[in-house]
C-alpha cells in the first residue's frame, strides 16, 4: 500500500472549476473549501504571465447552438432566419441585427464566443448594448472579452452580408471570491496563495504619464518593443542620462511601506536607484537584465508622505511595468489602478471536512507551505478543530518567530504537545507533516524529524469536524502563504513513510494529480 493510499483528504487546489476548492477525496464533497474575497485578485498562470483571477458564469444564451427556430427576435425576418443548426443570413442589409431576448448588466465583463460556420459577402460583428465591436469577414470561431453597456446582445452586419453563425455563447467573467492558483517563480505545478488585505496607494500603477519625468529623461508609453509581464504591449520605456528619473511623490501615508515596480533593461545588465521622493530612507541600487524583474525597498520614511523613485536611468534605457506603494514589509501580488487607490480584501479558506472526514484519535496533517515574509507580526494557522479553540491541531507559522514552524495540540483546552522546527527559510517551500496519536507525537520537516513526544493525550472519537487556513474556522490567525499541497491521513504513519513524505522521495503535486487522474489547471 502507498502513502497515497492511506490519505483520507487530499486537499487539489482546483479553484478554476468554480468558487470552491475540491478534494480528491472523500469524492462526496465534504472535503471541500469554501473561499472569499470580496475583490478581484491577481495571479501568475502557468505562462508566467499576470492576470486577474478569474471564473466563467453559467450560460446566459438561450438557444445559443441554434437547434430550435426559438428565442431570438428580428426586424429582417425574410432575409434572416434559423434552420439547420445555425442562424442564416441571406444578402442582409448593413447594421440590421438579430436580437436575444436574454439580459446581461451593464459594467459587468463577460467572454463571448460565436462561430462563423460560411460567409460569402460582408461581415459579422458581435455587440452588447452600444458597445464597441469588431468586424469579422472569415469563417472560423472568435472569442472576445466585454464590458457590456446594455442589457441586450446582438449579431450584425457590415453592407450587405450573407453567411451563417452557430454556437453563440455569452458567459460572466467573475473575478470576485475566486481562488488564485498561482505559479510564480516559473514554477511548473501551482499552488494557492493567500494574502490579506492590502492596498495599492498609487492612483496610476502604470499609467506613467500621470507620474513626474524628470528633464534628461524621454518616455515611450505603451510600447510595442516588449510584452510586459501580462503579455500586452502597455509598458513604458525611459531613457534618461544616468542622473535622473521618473517618480510619484505625496502619498499621506506613515509607517512602513512597501515601494515595488517591475522593471526590464533594453539591452545588457544596467543598474538603477530606488529610493523614497523624500530621500530620507536608504535607496536600494537595483541590477536590471532583460528578462522582467520585480523589484522592492521596504522602509519607514519618518514623515506623513511617501512615495516611489526610480532614478539614475541609463541612456541605454529600461522598460517600466506596474508599480506598487502599500503598507507593510513585503510585496503582495500585483493590483492595478487607474485613477485611484484599490484594495484587494484578504483571501479566506475555510470549511473543509465533517466529522467523520477526520480520525480524531490518530493521523498526520501534512502540509508544503511557503510564508510571505521571514517574521509575521501574527501566526498563520493550517487548523483541524471542532471550531473552538479547546480542541484542536494545528501546523502555523508563529508571530515574531522567524525561520520555525510551530505545530501544537490542545485537548479540552489543555496543551498535549506543541514542538517548533527551524527551516532555513521559511519563505522557500518546506514540507511538513504533524504525527498525532496517544503517546506518539511528532513532526518532520523536510524530511527530518526535528521533534518528538511519548507523553499526551489525544482527542475523542469524532471530535474534529473542520479543516481551515486560520486558526479555529474563523477569520482570526488567517494562513497567508502558499500552498502546493495539503493533505490529511487518517492513520499514523511509520517513520520511513513520514520520511518519504516530506523528504525528496515525496511525490509532487504534479504526481499527485496524475496519480488520481486529474487535470492541474
Amino acid at each position: 500500500m502507498s502513502i497515497l493510499d492511506k490519505a483520507s483528504l487530499i486537499q487539489i487546489p482546483s479553484g478554476y472549476k468554480s468558487t470552491k476548492l475540491y478534494s480528491i477525496e472523500p469524492t462526496n464533497g465534504d472535503g471541500d473549501f469554501t473561499f472569499a474575497r470580496s475583490s478581484s485578485g491577481t495571479r501568475v498562470n502557468s505562462e508566467g504571465l499576470i492576470e486577474v483571477a478569474s471564473v466563467l458564469g453559467s450560460e446566459l444564451v438561450v438557444n445559443g447552438d441554434f437547434a430550435t427556430d426559438s428565442d431570438w427576435s428580428s426586424t429582417e425576418v425574410a432575409t434572416i432566419g434559423i434552420s439547420g443548426g445555425s442562424i442564416n443570413f441571406s444578402s442582409t442589409s448593413s447594421n440590421k441585427r438579430i436580437q436575444n431576448i436574454g439580459s446581461i448588466i451593464v459594467g459587468k465583463k463577460y467572454i463571448v464566443n460565436y462561430d462563423i460556420v460560411s460567409i460569402s459577402e460582408g461581415s459579422f460583428a458581435f455587440q452588447d448594448g452600444v458597445s464597441t465591436y469588431t468586424y469579422r469577414s472569415s469563417i472560423g470561431s472568435y472569442s472576445e472579452e466585454i464590458t457590456a453597456s446594455g442589457t441586450f446582445i446582438r449579431i450584425r452586419t457590415a453592407g450587405t452580408t450573407t453567411g451563417s453563425i452557430d454556437n453563440v455563447s455569452v458567459k460572466e467573467v467573475i473575478t470576485n471570491n475566486v481562488p488564485r492558483l498561482d505559479y510564480s517563480g516559473g514554477a511548473s505545478c501551482a499552488s494557492l496563495l493567500l494574502e490579506g488585505q492590502s492596498t495599492n496607494l498609487l492612483p496610476y500603477s502604470n499609467d506613467f504619464t500621470q507620474w513626474t519625468i524628470q528633464s534628461g529623461v524621454t518616455a515611450t508609453h505603451n510600447t510595442t518593443e516588449t510584452l510586459s509581464p501580462d503579455g500586452t504591449n502597455n509598458a513604458t520605456k525611459f531613457v534618461g542620462n544616468g542622473s535622473a528619473g521618473v517618480f510619484y511623490a505625496a502619498i499621506a501615508v506613515t509607517g512602513v511601506i512597501t515601494r515595488s515596480i517591475y522593471l526590464k533593461s533594453i539591452v545588457g545588465t544596467v543598474n538603477v536607484i530606488l529610493k523614497d521622493p523624500n530621500i530620507t530612507i536608504t535607496s536600494k541600487s537595483l541590477t536590471v537584465t532583460t528578462e522582467w524583474q520585480r523589484f522592492d525597498l521596504a522602509e519607514d520614511n519618518g514623515t506623513s508622505s511617501q512615495g516611489i523613485w526610480i532614478s539614475n536611468i541609463p541612456v541605454s534605457g529600461v522598460y517600466m511595468w506596474g508599480a506598487q506603494l502599500e503598507q507593510g514589509s513585503y510585496p503582495t501580488s500585483y493590483i492595478p489602478t487607474i485613477g485611484s487607490t484599490v484594495t484587494r480584501t484578504a483571501d479566506v479558506c475555510n470549511n473543509a471536512g465533517t466529522s467523520a472526514t477526520f480520525n480524531s484519535t490518530e493521523g498526520v496533517l501534512f502540509a508544503e507551505i511557503a510564508a510571505l515574509e521571514e517574521t509575521s507580526s501574527s501566526s498563520k494557522y493550517i487548523t483541524i478543530s471542532d471550531e473552538t479553540y479547546n480542541n484542536r491541531l494545528s501546523v502555523l507559522f508563529s508571530s515574531g518567530a522567524t525561520d520555525q514552524i510551530r505545530a501544537f495540540l490542545r485537548v479540552g483546552g489543555v496543551s498535549q504537545v506543541d514542538f517548533n522546527g527551524s527551516v532555513t527559510d521559511v519563505t522557500d517551500y518546506n514540507k511538513v507533516a504533524f504525527k498525532y496519536k496517544a503517546n506518539d507525537f511528532a513532526l518532520w520537516i523536510n524530511g527530518v524529524e526535528v521533534a518528538t513526544d511519548i507523553s499526551g493525550s489525544v482527542f475523542s472519537a469524532d471530535t474534529l469536524t473542520k479543516l481551515s487556513f486560520s486558526e479555529i474556522n474563523t477569520t482570526s490567525g488567517k494562513f497567508e502563504g502558499k500552498t502546493k499541497q495539503l493533505m490529511v491521513f487518517n492513520e499514523a504513519l511509520s517513520d520511513e513513510e513520514l520520511s518519504d513524505l516530506t523528504g525528496q522521495i515525496n511525490l509532487s503535486f504534479n504526481n499527485l494529480a496524475t496519480f488520481y487522474g486529474y487535470t492541474i489547471l
